[in-house]
């Protein structure tokens, strides 16, 4: 009897473990699909300047670094979607050598550490540079993601942008964190 009542402990405590798996993997989706879904919106917010579409028909760029499961998901949203009656083209940026060309870079967390490259790459491009990372608009991110009572929110560098050339719009500024803000 003890021992079918320790199974019964080990299954019930398998379940539980798999269910709080579960849930935390839906929460990472759930992020990671907001994040794709922003990224998609902050596009269609920029005033780029003359000269980044080699053509009037020039897809957009976004350059995905570091989350192979965001480029997913916004190659999925923006599948059949325009900004500027422009295609969306999603990249996985694998080097900064393949910063090239792109007009929104994301560096995700797993790239961190190189950060201040990308950022010194995307400046040099009038590329919009999209962060997740705590204090990365000091190192030069014109827009970072942060999550403020368990959503996903962003704080802007209108400062940082303007550097690249680029120009955010008064509406997507007035919906951003300002600074006295708190971000967990």
């Amino acid at each position: 009897m003890r021992f079918l009542l320790l199974l019964a402990a080990a299954f019930l405590q398998i379940l539980l473990c798999a269910g709080a798996a579960q849930g935390a993997a839906d929460e990472a989706v759930v992020e990671r699909r907001v994040k794709a879904a922003y990224l998609y919106r902050f596009a269609g917010y920029v005033t780029w300047p003359d000269g980044v579409f080699a053509a009037p028909d020039s897809p957009l760029a976004i350059g995905i670094w570091g989350n192979d499961g965001l480029a997913d998901d916004l190659a999925a949203l923006v599948q059949l979607r325009t900004i500027d009656n422009r295609r969306i083209e999603v990249r996985r940026v694998r080097e900064p050598e393949s910063l090239a060309g792109l007009h929104v870079l994301f560096v995700g967390h797993a790239r961190n550490a190189r950060l201040a490259e990308a950022a010194a790459g995307s400046q040099a491009r009038a590329t919009l540079l999209v962060t997740e990372t705590p204090g990365a608009l000091k190192q030069g991110s014109a827009i970072n993601f942060v999550v403020v009572d368990g959503q996903i929110r962003f704080e802007l560098s209108p400062e940082a942008a303007e550097k690249r050339g680029l120009k955010l719009s008064s509406r997507l500024i007035a919906v951003g964190l300002g600074p006295s803000e708190k971000a967990r």
